[in-house]
């Protein structure tokens, strides 16, 4: 239904039942936010979603954060609950996009323990949503206290790098030569707006701090150097203290518009690389229906992305068995197959990262299509290690629900083609039993009726009489026979050159008491070439293909058995005068085929069925 309703561009947050979205964080309470969401939605038999808004603060994330993250990702996946990642440049934008894409008619939001100077600096979120989300019931819930101090939380790069520090003094440094220059060359009066430079380029090379630091060593450059008096910070003039203040808050507001446009780019790349990967992604499977092919390319487009091994293994008896891989130096010991199955028969993750066999070295994320396991995937790497970050882990949520959906219609595409074979062959059946009941019953008669004029007397057409229906009814049964045998696959072909002069004369006179009022015309030039055929096969069709013009064709009419060959093809025909086969229905459904009937002759020739060579 969303779908629909994302096709038609329909707005608002109507919805035919609930639908959940929750907050996550990196903070620790973001696991007890899950299992509440978890309660909600199953008290309101309601879909929910755990969404992440990744914001340019992420960067500063280190390995602790990461692992929570990841953490809450692996538990709301457990818990049936879809995960998503939305970069934006602020927690409230970024939810407010997801619910109304999502069309979301429930949040729950955390309130964590906020000092007051933060709220002030950065304002509430909830207090935010709660404002600007009308048409939305928002829940908000007490977070659990961090457990751990706050101090644990590693910061890489948070205040810049020293590489940037060096690099912003030095462009500090040029522009104040360059400006020099111009000063006593050009004799220009000011030349602070030159400063304006190293801010905007340290702001987006290196970050908001270090934008800042360039507009502070810019302002003491432009006083140091050229305000009176020159060589010392001292001001004299008022107007020069203006001149510097408003330097700086310029640097400062340029400062932060730049690190600001920084970020954007930043989220920007970051959601194309993430559309480009599902792109291609989807791209390599679309074009792939063999589930083995499918397999194979889904672990080697894995695996090019995430850098690690993966494996997906699939459902056999008595366990499971690895269906592809992208390297055959994986090893799956006891351990794993023991989460493998694990995941496959809950249907939720297990292994390293995960709070199932986490001893595991590999990473088993099931692939499901509705209540169904298709498949596991695992992933590890070779340098041990987690198989995949927290900030990976939506990506790789995305790319599961994707192959998800190729190997179920996979599956449903095989499963078609055994459905329409079951219908071709029911057909057949069909056919063949009309066909047969007709064909049986008319040498059963020949001999009943025979057998009753035995009391009479026996005479020698009499038992030709029995003999040849006989004959033709033991037919009859070997074709059934061999109709089953084919149907379960249990024919073997038993190839071997093969003369057709002697094919076709050996049929002939197996069938000249059928053939009787016919003239028989043997078109088969004796240089013809042998064909590799089954001969007992070939003499099958030969018998059904004779017995059919001889009893079908109209009386006196020659039966013409042609042989030839042109253009690297061998066409050996069967062609009598006759009335032919009724014209099959236009729905491709079955009908009974009525009994032959004889007919007049019309003036016109009729091809029987052929064989071709």
């Amino acid at each position: 239904m969303l779908e629909h309703v994302r096709a038609l561009g329909v707005g608002g947050t109507w919805a035919g039942g609930e639908r959940i979205v929750v907050a996550i964080s990196e903070l620790p309470g973001a696991l007890g936010l899950v299992r509440a969401t978890k309660r909600i939605a199953d008290a309101m038999h309601a879909p929910w979603t755990a969404v992440y808004i990744e914001t340019p603060r992420a960067q500063t994330f280190g390995e602790p954060e990461h692992r929570q993250l990841a953490a809450v990702f692996n538990l709301a996946t457990q818990l049936g609950g879809d995960v998503a990642t939305v970069p934006a440049t602020s927690v409230v934008d970024g939810l407010k996009t997801f619910t109304a894409e999502a069309r979301a008619t429930q949040l729950v939001v955390g309130k964590s323990t906020r000092s007051r100077w933060f709220e002030l600096r950065h304002g509430s979120v909830v207090d935010q949503m709660v404002r600007e989300s009308p048409g939305i019931a928002v829940h908000v819930l007490p977070m659990d206290p961090p457990t751990a101090p706050r101090g644990t939380r590693v910061r890489t790069g948070g205040w810049g790098s020293k590489a940037g520090y060096a690099w912003t003094t030095a462009m500090v440094a040029g522009v104040t030569g360059v400006a020099s220059a111009l000063f006593h060359i050009l004799n220009l009066g000011n030349v602070a707006l030159l400063y304006l430079l190293p801010v905007m380029a340290a702001a987006s090379l290196f970050g908001l701090r270090t934008g800042l630091f360039a507009g502070v060593v810019s302002s003491i450059a432009y006083n140091f150097f050229f305000l009176p008096p020159t060589g010392t910070l001292t001001i004299n003039n008022p107007e020069n203290v203006i001149s510097i203040l408003v330097l700086l808050g310029i640097a400062f507001v340029t400062s932060q518009l730049t690190s600001r446009v920084r970020a954007q780019a930043d989220i920007a790349a970051a959601s194309a690389r993430t559309n480009a990967a599902l792109a291609g992604f989807l791209r390599q499977l679309t074009s792939l229906n063999d589930p083995v092919a499918l397999a194979r390319a889904i672990c080697e487009e894995i695996g090019r992305l995430f850098g690690v091994r993966a494996v997906i293994l699939v459902a056999e008896d008595p366990g499971l068995a690895v269906q592809a891989a992208n390297g055959a130096d994986y090893r799956l010991e006891t351990m794993e197959m023991a989460a493998a199955q694990w995941a496959y028969d809950t249907g939720a993750p297990a292994g390293r990262g995960s709070s199932t066999l986490a001893a595991s070295e590999w990473f088993f994320q099931p692939l499901r299509s509705g209540e169904r396991t298709l498949a596991v995937l695992g992933l590890a790497r070779e340098a041990g290690g987690d198989p995949v970050r927290s900030d990976q882990l939506p990506l790789l949520m995305s790319l599961v629900d994707q192959a998800s959906l190729v190997l179920e219609r996979a599956r449903l595409e095989v499963e078609m083609r055994d459905v329409d074979a079951v219908r071709e062959r029911d057909r057949l059946r069909q056919a063949l039993l009309s066909s047969v009941s007709h064909d049986l019953r008319t040498p059963l008669t020949s001999v009943m009726a025979a057998a009753a004029e035995l009391h009479r007397g026996v005479t020698s057409e009499l038992i030709d009489t029995i003999e040849t229906e006989a004959a033709r009814l033991n037919r009859f049964v070997g074709n059934l026979l061999d109709m089953a045998r084919v149907e379960a696959g249990a024919l073997r072909l038993r190839l071997e050159p093969t003369d057709l002069t002697d094919a076709v004369a050996g049929a002939v006179h197996d069938t000249k008491r059928v053939l009787e009022g016919h003239a028989i015309e043997l078109d088969v030039a004796p240089n013809l070439p042998l064909v590799r055929v089954d001969p007992q096969l070939l003499h099958h069709c030969l018998l059904n293909l004779l017995d059919n013009a001889g009893r079908y064709a109209d009386p006196g009419t020659p039966i013409v058995v042609r042989a030839e060959h042109r253009f690297g093809l061998l066409r050996l025909s069967v062609i009598d005068q006759g009335p032919g086969l009724p014209p099959r229905p236009r729905e491709g459904g079955v009908r009974d085929v009525p009994p032959p009937r004889r007919l007049r002759p019309r003036g016109r020739r009729h091809r029987a069925p052929g064989l071709r060579s």
